[in-house]
């Protein structure tokens, strides 16, 4: 999905404040909500390359265990090269068993994006390009191990599809679409909901990014990196397992039938029930044995299958 727009399409900056207020209202009435608040907290969301915390950050105030993981913000901790499967087991007890919901990732983007290409040469010489290549792979590793509801790989326009072979990206956007004033196009790969609400304003700053924050040091490259708040909680609001319980159970269970899925959660069931219910066969692969569990389910409810 791409947003487009003409210029008799701009919101006012101040309808676009309201905008993300009332997203950031859907993160927040989850916390003040105790039952949500307490299903949100059985639920895990893992933050890869994320040193400012923006785009977990509604996940935070939902009151999901976000974890983030940034080599800036701890060396040993923060670098995805650690991960492995003693890794999480030793160290965060593999969550304790939690669902993890989702994993954000915004891998590096300096040895990928068209802004460097200059630089490839350089770089696919000494190294810096397949250490980045690595990175990638780490984080694709780290989803097949987790299996998480939704998942996101970001980054702006360059080649780390074709040097890493990921599929065809899911979702191509502007800040401007959610209410900043700037552009600075991004794509996202993975498993999620692409059809975010948006507050698209005229983008008058342009691509102030670079402008701003040109040059090489750490500092101005994590300014340039920091994820726009309005996607953020706009992400969030289309992708939060509360307001997408069906996608969300669809995708946990994604060879069961989503008919049968929806009409389980139709029936009164939650996803809390669903997972005792067929957990064990499920991740058995007896996928036979989990339809019928889940059937007969319904269909003691009352609901017919």
């Amino acid at each position: 999905m791409f947003f487009q727009h003409t210029s008799n399409g701009w919101m006012s900056r101040s309808s676009a404040l309201e905008r993300l207020e009332q997203w950031k209202n859907v993160a927040f009435n989850q916390y003040l909500d105790p039952t949500i608040r307490n299903q949100n907290n059985q639920k895990i969301v893992i933050s890869l390359f994320d040193l400012s915390g923006t785009w977990s950050q509604p996940w935070v105030d939902a009151g999901y265990q976000v974890f983030r993981f940034d080599i800036q913000a701890d060396p040993y901790f923060g670098d995805i090269n650690n991960f492995s499967v003693e890794f999480f087991n030793e160290l965060f007890a593999c969550f304790d068993g939690l669902d993890v919901h989702a994993i954000l990732a915004a891998c590096p983007c300096t040895d990928f994006a068209v802004s460097g290409a200059r630089h490839f040469t350089a770089k696919d010489a000494d190294g810096r390009t397949l250490s980045s290549i690595e990175l990638v792979y780490q984080t694709l590793r780290t989803i097949e191990f987790f299996k998480p509801n939704i998942w996101a790989i970001e980054n702006p326009v360059g080649r780390i599809a074709s040097l890493t072979g990921l599929s065809p990206w899911r979702l191509s956007f502007d800040p401007f679409h959610f209410g900043d004033t700037y552009t600075k196009k991004t794509l996202l790969w993975g498993r999620f909901n692409a059809d975010l609400p948006i507050a698209p304003v005229e983008p008058v700053e342009g691509s102030k990014m670079h402008r701003l924050y040109g040059g090489n040091s750490i500092a101005t490259k994590n300014a340039r990196s920091v994820t726009p708040e309005g996607f953020a909680y706009s992400f969030f609001t289309a992708n939060n397992a509360h307001s997408n319980s069906l996608m969300t159970i669809c995708n946990k269970y994604d060879r069961l039938d989503p008919e049968l899925l929806s009409r389980c959660l139709n029936s009164g069931l939650s996803d809390y029930d669903i997972s005792n219910l067929i957990d064990d066969d499920y991740y058995d692969c007896d996928d036979y044995s989990a339809h019928q569990t889940l059937e007969s389910a319904v269909e003691s409810m009352g609901v017919a299958v």
